[in-house]
């Protein structure tokens, strides 16, 4: 048996278990996916119990890495059903409306822009990470967490702060250009000064066209 199948059985005797409880706590409450924060640790647990079973750095198959994170998931995902995914956003962007006007005086930016860019880079979500290793609100790579002196990217004050005065440094460079601004913020200015404006990428280009989109939909609001 090789690495990749010893993964799967593992994961799926480890699924096996994991229903199993879940069934139990079901009998015990009365309430499907009423798990709480001892859900939660026993879907955690049983994530530490496969990575363990593989020996710590065994690197794992896509396959079995996508449905472990189902699975350490799984208590989370039950315990947000039932709450409108547009009322809990709605909740999270007025949690954070005080602290991106207060990077936003700081910086001197609207802060629209701001509130833009965290809507396009993590949805508001502060512990969201992106399969490259950008981390938090403003999607902060390691190097330029580290450049601005944020310590704890997952930290929304922090991570604000952090990429708020990278917004304002980028503005800067490219003279309140907001498009080339958003480009270098997706793509690095080292891309935008080879393709001298906005780079041929899908990605970034609806990157940009998106963020520009929202604060002309908020101008015309005004």
């Amino acid at each position: 048996m090789n690495v990749a199948q010893m993964q799967m059985l593992l994961l799926t005797q480890l699924q096996q278990m994991n229903t199993s409880w879940q069934s139990a706590q079901t009998d015990q409450t009365g309430l499907s996916g009423g798990t709480g924060e001892s859900g939660n640790s026993n879907a955690l647990l049983f994530a530490a119990l496969f990575q363990a079973a593989l020996g710590g750095g065994t690197e794992v198959s896509p396959g079995s890495t996508s449905q472990l994170k189902d699975l350490s998931g799984t208590a989370q995902v039950k315990a947000n059903q039932g709450v409108p995914a547009n009322r809990a956003q709605c909740e999270n962007v007025g949690s954070l409306e005080s602290g991106i006007d207060s990077v936003a005086q700081k910086y001197g930016i609207d802060p629209n822009l701001i509130q833009q860019v965290v809507k396009a880079e993590s949805g508001f979500d502060p512990q969201a990470t992106s399969q490259t290793g950008a981390m938090g609100l403003m999607q902060l790579m390691p190097a330029t967490a580290a450049s601005y002196g944020v310590q704890n990217a997952y930290d929304s004050t922090q991570n604000l702060d952090g990429g708020t005065h990278f917004l304002k440094d980028l503005l800067d460079k490219y003279q309140g250009n907001v498009p080339l601004t958003l480009a270098a913020y997706n793509a690095g200015p080292g891309a935008v000064e080879k393709y001298n404006g906005v780079p041929p990428y899908k990605e970034t280009q609806a990157y940009v066209q998106k963020i520009m989109a929202g604060l002309s939909s908020i101008d015309q609001k005004v």
